[in-house]
């Protein structure tokens, strides 16, 4: 299966390469790091950041604790 995977990309990069010429690469890599520059903004914006779930975690644990951390902070 990986050989066969190998030879079709292989395939299609020799077929841009001849179609367009050598400078087809770095624009595809351009625009392939574009594409995930754009998914992992709206990932972070969509909140499923690991930040966002630490944040999620503490909230919850202040409403079952009853009291938030710089109440607690404050008293001591």
């Amino acid at each position: 299966m990986p050989a066969v995977l190998q030879t079709v990309v292989a395939e299609l990069l020799d077929g841009l390469v001849n179609a367009y010429g050598p400078f087809v690469i770095p624009v595809l890599l351009f625009a392939v790091g574009a594409v995930g520059y754009l998914f992992l903004v709206a990932v972070g914006r969509a909140g499923l950041t690991a930040e966002a779930s630490r944040a999620e975690t503490r909230r919850e644990f202040e409403r079952q604790s009853g009291e938030s951390g710089d109440d607690a902070d404050e008293r001591s």
